[in-house]
């Protein structure tokens, strides 16, 4: 081919690509990208500070989560760990039965299922298809990989029908390092753009992720951080809720409020619990403290005083105050509005 010509060919072509490109670009008809930030829907999300474990092969042990129902966020009836293998089937008919006949009050009440990979999910889900309407959603084990929740999404279309299953909300349990790794494609699950995502929130397992990687837990937790952290960044940029271990020294209440606060710190939104001792230290540690409260609230004010003003940064006690600090404040008072109102003794 003449020179000449291949030039000229090449010219044409990148006119025809610049000009496609000027289209597109200046195009009235591009359509602005959504946001990629999701972090505000967590707020929309139902208060799952406690986060109650109850074997559901244990009459008495739930007896005992219905009786503090009024104090627990989330009752989790539970048929995976917490229940022996020769008592799995016994756990799923109490279970059936008890969430028909009890009133768990407003709590939200949820089912641990066994894991893909168990061999007994399949059980769990035909108990679920009987009871569909009678809880609010599943906890997920042992989330590896979005196949896993494609799977149990896809098997309780099948068993309980299109709508009952979508209304189920899904909570994925971290237990293991390749868990960890795919924590952006197991936020990112979905079935396709109709059909909105059933995960609600990110468990952190402690103890089988230090089985799976071989970790050595110690007091400090420190071993842990990257892990924690990496479920909470996660699921606060997908918009989902973070819930933290469990403290396995469950009477130690010193230890326990250690933990929590370490987890309120890091940015979880709540705690397993597996004994009733554990719910008031939990509850009290998620809730902001006074001085951040009325820290928060001053935040707020000001800045609707300033921006009618139409001043942005301004100053409180010192310090200099702009927009992620005024959002800071807005998501503390969020936080607030699920407690009662403050004792008249604490606002003197």
């Amino acid at each position: 081919m003449n020179s000449q010509i291949f030039k000229i060919i090449n010219k044409n072509n990148l006119i025809k690509t610049i000009n496609n490109f000027n289209k597109c670009y200046y195009s009235t008809s591009i359509k602005k990208p959504s946001s990629f930030n999701k972090s505000q829907n967590i707020f929309d999300k139902p208060l799952r500070r406690v986060f109650f474990n109850v074997p559901g092969s244990d009459r008495r042990k739930i007896d005992k989560a219905i009786a503090l129902s009024d104090k627990i966020d989330s009752i989790v009836l539970d048929i995976e760990d917490g229940v022996a293998i020769n008592k799995k089937e016994e756990a799923r008919e109490m279970i059936k039965k008890s969430v028909v006949e009890d009133s768990f009050g407003k709590a939200e009440l949820l089912v641990r299922v066994n894991s893909v990979d168990s061999g007994l999910l399949e059980a769990d889900i035909d108990m679920i298809a009987k009871i569909p309407t009678y809880i609010d959603g599943i906890v997920i084990p042992k989330v590896e990989h979005p196949y896993h929740l494609h799977y149990i999404t896809l098997l309780l279309r099948e068993k309980c029908g299109d709508k009952n299953a979508a209304n189920l909300k899904f909570m994925a349990c971290v237990e293991s390092a390749i868990s960890v790794i795919n924590l952006k494609d197991i936020c990112n699950y979905s079935l396709g753009t109709d059909t909105p995502s059933q995960l609600n929130a990110l468990i952190f397992a402690s103890e089988d992720y230090c089985a799976d990687t071989g970790i050595t837990r110690t007091p400090s937790a420190t071993e842990l951080l990257y892990a924690r952290s990496s479920v909470v960044n996660h699921a606060v940029a997908h918009g989902l809720q973070a819930i933290d271990m469990v403290c396995i020294n469950y009477k130690d209440q010193e230890a326990l409020k250690k933990e929590t606060l370490e987890g309120v710190h890091l940015g979880f939104h709540g705690k397993q619990a597996i004994h009733p001792n554990q719910i008031e230290i939990i509850n009290d540690c998620f809730r902001p403290s006074l001085e951040k409260f009325r820290f928060a609230s001053k935040i707020v004010e000001e800045n609707e005083i300033h921006q009618s003003q139409g001043k942005g940064a301004f100053e409180i006690d010192g310090k200099m105050i702009d927009m992620p600090m005024v959002k800071w404040a807005k998501k503390v008072l969020s936080i607030e509005t699920f407690y009662p109102p403050r004792e008249e003794e604490e606002d003197q």
